[in-house]
């Protein structure tokens, strides 16, 4: 089978692991109505509320007035906290302008990257949650770690952070006992590094020698960046994990799970989707091979998710007859809506549905074009409906174009619902505080409406108007 490639190896997960070795104190977190916990800021960091970043032009980021965000309007010096810390567990929200290529460096000596590292699909150490290299010479340096997989998303957006850290250890006498250890890097909600050992400080690090503790420094050069949400909890009396082995399924441990990964085109897979509190049983997933992937609801016209990293876990549908079917995405995942892309409204402020009844959309089936993107074929309210669903060549976006005929009055289609819509320019809006953005075509214009959840983006949708395309772009 030369669609994909089937990967059985040992899941890596902090499921895995007994946790009773750590004893973690309760979060604190850092405040950014001002700079007060930070050792004399530079002129560089500036107070905001939120940012802006292009997604076409170089290290553009502006700062939106107000206080709880903290923005690198510029290459120059680092933000330092007063506080210092040994072993840590630190939680943060980033945002990255384009080309930027910065960190975090856990007590200044050790380094995540935090760079722009958009659609690549072989990520380097110096990639987004990759550990910095002991020399800043490529031929020569060492130890550099390049994340498992590569989940960042588009500059402008904001996105997680999640490190787990074991300080270095030190007897009486001041030797050192053992090295500093990422034990857990989360991007995006991803484990990307796990028992990542270093043994001196990546360069270049503010300090030279290592000791037990130290302040995390926030990289104020190699491009723009902003950060907000900064919460770092110390964890004492921390041990080596115990490995306790893969979960159990069924009273069968899972050694060698099933992973779905496209090698050359993209690939479909029918199956059931866990979605929100219910299982979805008409779905059809599509992977590609730069690493951009879909979820399709085929009763209810619906874009249910897109991700980016790997494609899915197939163990619970392939391993032993696997009795859930359930197929699992295997990256970083933004959840769209699993309500219906299309309604017949009473009029442009009526509520949208959240449903539609299994019998009331007639499935035609799909065809693929020549790179293999499906177009779904269905009837609705009498419509004729083809929804054509194409994964960009540059994996940036997952483009949509949705073709009606025979269309019933105030036919309409939903482009977006979130809790917060806003408008940046040109059709593109920002989705639910920036966690991605949808490029509506300019021969349309949607209506930005208040819900009694949030905001949707609506336009009508008809016999006349010719296709609708938009793009989401994550």
């Amino acid at each position: 089978m030369n669609q994909f490639s089937k990967v059985a190896c040992f899941i890596l997960a902090s499921a895995f692991f007994s946790q009773s070795g750590y004893a973690q104190s309760p979060p604190v977190s850092i405040s950014l109505n001002d700079l007060a916990e930070f050792r004399f800021p530079g002129k560089n960091w500036v107070l905001a509320s939120d940012a802006t970043a292009s997604l076409t032009a170089a290290n553009v980021m502006k700062p939106v007035s107000g206080t709880g965000v903290v923005v690198n309007t510029k290459s120059g010096t680092n933000l330092i906290t007063i506080q210092e810390y040994g072993d840590v567990e630190i939680d943060l929200d980033f945002m990255v302008a384009k080309g930027s290529a910065t960190g975090i460096w856990l007590q200044g000596r050790y380094n995540i990257q935090l760079s722009d590292s958009w659609t690549k699909t072989s990520p380097t150490y110096a990639d987004m949650g990759g550990i910095g290299q002991r020399s800043n010479n490529p031929s020569s340096g060492i130890e550099g770690m390049a994340p498992m997989m590569n989940v960042a998303r588009a500059p402008g957006l904001w996105q997680h952070l999640k490190v787990r850290f074991a300080a270095p250890k030190f007897n009486a006498s001041g030797v050192k006992t053992s090295n500093a250890r990422f034990e857990e890097v989360y991007v995006n909600g991803v484990l990307v590094q796990q028992q990542a050992e270093v043994a001196a400080p990546s360069q270049p690090a503010m300090y030279s020698d290592e000791k037990a503790v130290g302040p995390l420094v926030l990289q104020g050069s190699g491009g723009t960046v902003a950060f907000r949400n900064i919460r770092l909890a110390p964890v004492v009396a921390i041990q080596a994990p115990v490995a306790v082995g893969p979960p159990r399924r069924g009273g069968v441990r899972i050694v060698n799970p099933i992973l779905l990964d496209p090698s050359n085109e993209p690939y479909l897979l029918r199956g059931y989707l866990n979605y929100g509190t219910k299982k979805r049983t008409h779905v059809i997933s599509v992977g590609s091979p730069n690493q951009t992937n879909y979820s399709y609801d085929l009763k209810q016209g619906a874009l249910l998710q897109v991700w980016r990293g790997r494609f899915v876990d197939v163990t619970e549908m392939w391993e032993a007859r696997g009795e859930p079917q359930l197929e699992k995405p295997n990256g970083s995942v933004v959840i769209l809506s699993g309500a219906p892309a299309l309604a017949s409204l009473a009029d442009a402020n009526a509520v949208w549905p959240d449903s539609i009844a299994f019998d009331d959309l007639n499935n035609k089936g799909y065809v693929l074009d020549q790179a293999r993107n499906p177009t779904f074929k269905y009837v609705f309210m009498g419509a004729n409906v083809e929804d054509k669903i194409s994964i960009a060549m540059n994996g940036q976006s997952i483009v949509r174009e949705i073709s009606v005929s025979n269309a019933p009055a105030n036919f309409y289609c939903r482009v977006a619902a979130a809790g917060k819509i806003e408008s940046v320019g040109k059709g593109l809006y920002a989705i639910d505080g920036k966690s991605h953005y949808i490029q509506v075509d300019a021969r349309f214009k949607p209506t930005l409406r208040k819900t009694s959840s949030g905001q949707e983006l609506i336009t009508s949708i008809g016999n006349s108007a010719g296709p609708l395309t938009y793009s989401i772009i994550w």
